[in-house]
């Protein structure tokens, strides 16, 4: 199901619908950030809040309000609800707490978050329907938040990293009516909006989320989910969707920058020179152990930065260019942007901004003058990164912004976000329906004699007991009645995991990812498909079910097994 989240995420009129002290907490806010529309607060015998007209109630508002937040709860709420309805207005947040269903109810098919759910803060609009502090400004342009949690939706306000939040939203776990997916969904439909990122330790219903990814896929845009959980099925939810994962609040932000500044990367291939802050060494094996290459400078690329950096110099990527302070802007603006002209696609810069009670900026304002001359001399994507976050102070990030700059706050953050940005560019898209037995089906074993003949028909021959040495291919189906069938494969201690039925292709990529071959994937590829189709066919009574596969037996594909179990043993 749609809703029309127009009105609600673009307000001329908004409708305050609760306590006095409350409203006047919430106009503050609006006031300070400067929205220009229609507010009317809804307080019973007030006659004046803040200086505005107040309301005896929703029907005398002169119209529906576009939007409306409502600081009452239960039965008190549910009217409220019901009423801005009937009214005809475009949205609405129920902050306080009342029955789910008895305020979808009420609301019909107008949009409602809630309930308890604390607002939204909309920078585009200048419209922060919250009370209590929080930290946005005013952008034309940025990225949107989706947080199910209130405390954390504020702490992400306040952060000092430079990145421009188009819309930060709350969307409780167990909603009335309006789901965390539909509303991520409304947000990337919003030319301003140019990425979405999500807290997703509850990610909703499977299928909306699939249905958002397919909107962020068809618009060309990313969605970044912060979740520190380990479930299979979750994590195969979120590679289905195209989306990635990070694990920490400041590898969300610093993703959501890059996704701002550049989008995707489409290989994990980078540069690097580090000017102040770390060392070449440590910036290799914090980008190695995260999957990213730093490949060697090419032969034209040797000459220019040793004509630059001197005979003695040691040229490797990442390169440790300390020396380079000290030349003028120019040689400098020449360095970079030899480092930018390989075959790396992202080069980083590194360098930390000083303390400014206790040093001069004269290294740092020499150096990014020459970085955004390299960058508009070769036109690739150019990062600033500070070693520690402290380096890289909001005042500068935002003028690194202003030229096109990536700024990074801290090289941990840096490098969860660059990984995260590289699964983005590699990831396989095409958000298709997922298989999810009805709740009700019943559990029958597969018949293991059937299962034998199946393989066989493919060419899989029972695994001898002399079979060659070597790790094993394990795949493994369980069936999930949140997200379907978990289809997990594995060899020796790389695991691939997937949610059926696969996609075109799917089960080359996984297998091709765990180390095999060319042949060992085209042996295997008919087993996989035969057992998924064979589930599926079966209406999914299936529950778990296992096989062991020796693609590099001598003849082809053995498997052994199968070992299952019904759905609920």
């Amino acid at each position: 199901m749609t809703r029309d989240f127009s009105r609600l995420l673009g307000p001329r009129s908004v409708a305050l619908v609760g306590p006095e002290a409350w409203c006047h907490d919430i106009i503050s806010n609006i006031r300070s950030m400067g929205y220009v529309w229609d507010i009317w607060p809804v307080v019973p015998g007030a006659g004046h809040v803040a200086g505005l007209r107040a309301f005896d109630d929703i029907g005398h508002l002169p119209a529906g309000p576009d939007a409306a937040i409502i600081g009452l709860a239960q039965g008190a709420a549910v009217e409220a609800v019901a009423g801005l309805s009937a009214k005809g207005a475009g949205g609405a947040i129920c902050q306080g707490k009342a029955d789910a269903e008895a305020l979808a109810a009420a609301a019909g098919e107008m949009p409602l978050l809630g309930p308890d759910c604390r607002g939204m803060i909309n920078a585009l609009e200048r419209l922060p329907l919250w009370n209590g502090a929080h930290g946005l400004r005013p952008v034309k342009r940025g990225v949107a938040i989706i947080s199910r949690s209130a405390s954390l939706a504020q702490t992400l306000s306040m952060h000092r990293r430079g990145l421009p939040i188009a819309c930060i939203a709350v969307a409780h776990p167990g909603p009335a009516q309006t789901r965390m997916a539909m509303l991520g969904r409304a947000l990337l439909e919003d030319p301003r909006v140019t990425a979405l990122g999500i807290q997703g330790e509850d990610l909703g219903s499977p299928e909306m989320f699939l249905e958002m990814a397919q909107v962020a896929e068809r618009l060309g845009k990313s969605i970044v989910v912060l979740r520190a959980g380990e479930e299979d099925g979750a994590a195969a939810l979120l590679a289905r969707a195209g989306a990635a994962r990070v694990r920490t609040p400041e590898g969300l932000l610093e993703a959501l920058k890059m996704l701002h500044v550049m989008g995707v990367m489409p290989a994990p291939q980078i540069s690097a020179l580090s000017v102040s802050g770390c060392a070449a060494g440590l910036i290799r094996e914090l980008g190695q152990s995260r999957g990213l290459s730093f490949p060697a400078f090419t032969d034209l690329q040797l000459e220019a930065l040793r004509s630059d950096l001197g005979r003695d110099a040691v040229l490797a990527n990442p390169l440790d260019a300390q020396q380079a302070a000290a030349l003028p802007v120019a040689r400098i603006a020449r360095l970079i942007a030899e480092a930018m002209s390989g075959r790396a696609v992202l080069t980083l810069l590194v360098i930390d901004h000083p303390r400014a009670d206790r040093c001069d900026s004269d290294i740092w304002a020499k150096v990014i003058e020459a970085a955004i001359l390299a960058k508009q001399t070769v036109e690739m994507p150019l990062a600033v990164v500070s070693a520690l976050p402290e380096g890289m102070p909001e005042p500068q990030a935002e003028a690194l912004l202003a030229h096109q700059l990536i700024p990074l706050a801290g090289l941990s953050a840096a490098f969860e976000a660059l990984r995260a940005c590289v699964k983005l560019g590699g990831i396989q898209r095409h958000a298709s329906p997922l298989f999810v037995p009805p709740a009700d089906t019943p559990a029958v074993p597969m018949d293991e004699g059937q299962v034998r003949a199946m393989l066989a028909g493919q060419g899989l021959d029972p695994l001898p007991a002399t079979a060659s040495a070597g790790p094993e291919l394990r795949m493994r189906l369980s069936l999930d009645r949140t997200y379907g069938y978990v289809l997990t494969l594995s060899h020796g201690p790389e695991r691939s995991i997937a949610l059926l039925p696969l996609r075109g292709g799917e089960a080359e990529v996984m297998l091709r990812s765990l180390g095999l071959g060319k042949e060992q994937v085209a042996s295997v590829v008919p087993a996989l498909h035969s057992v998924q189709d064979h589930v599926i066919a079966e209406g999914g009574k299936p529950g778990e079910f296992e096989l062991v596969l020796r693609p590099d037996a001598g003849r082809g594909a053995h498997a052994s097994g199968p070992r299952n179990r019904a759905a609920g043993e």
